[in-house]
């Protein structure tokens, strides 16, 4: 079967870096397109038409879309269940966990990084409350996620794009400000993920030119 056409928006340092880190994991071949987040470009009327929520990151499948980072990153792993992004399905428990991980990320820890990092985007009045809360929310996050990794060494046991994800949401809450000693073992997953080839990849194409 034909690799599928696949075309990847994203924004350097967002969250569609995981899904980067994936397609590089993967070895598949792919076209990267930036969407300029800090210049607004995802509110343009050409990247709308594309995605109609303005968000990265969104892969174009042959020429059709897919959005929100879960959908993508269980697609690329099935797409090569050999590179092991996620546990195969064929294990419907470890699957889940897989599907939990990548939820936890998606549905607890990132709307609490936003409102460290970009609280005004969650209220139209007074921000530090919203980012005090969001910073009670993250603790208790990433309490539960540093005790996981600290007991099973990644998310899973084993390494899994989860644990990139988890990486993201954390490095962009430490360099808003968020403390990060209480997280030893989150802490150390830059220096441990940089191990792998995919990941050192992605940090230097996340980069902006």
């Amino acid at each position: 079967m034909p690799q599928p056409e696949l075309t990847l928006f994203h924004f350097p340092g967002a969250c569609s870096q995981v899904a980067l880190c994936a397609l590089e994991e993967a070895k598949l071949d792919y076209r990267l397109e930036v969407v300029d987040l800090a210049g607004g470009k995802q509110n343009t009327p050409d990247y709308l038409a594309i995605n109609p929520l303005g968000k990265v990151p969104y892969l174009l499948i042959d020429g059709v879309g897919l959005g929100e980072n879960a959908a993508i990153l269980s697609y690329i792993a099935l797409l090569r269940p050999e590179a092991h992004l996620l546990p195969s399905p064929a294990d419907p428990r470890q699957w889940a966990e897989g599907v939990g991980g990548m939820s936890f990320c998606g549905g607890t820890l990132h709307p609490a990084v936003r409102g460290i990092a970009n609280p005004f985007r969650l209220t139209t009045g007074e921000v530090e409350g919203v980012r005090e809360r969001a910073t009670e929310l993250a603790s208790k996050a990433f309490k539960q996620a540093n005790r996981r990794i600290g007991e099973k060494g990644w998310w899973l046991g084993d390494w899994s794009i989860v644990d990139v994800y988890l990486h993201w949401a954390f490095e962009v809450a430490t360099s808003r400000g968020f403390d990060a000693t209480p997280f030893p073992h989150l802490a150390a997953l830059t220096e441990r993920l940089m191990e792998r080839p995919s990941f050192a990849r992605m940090m230097g194409l996340k980069q902006p030119a």
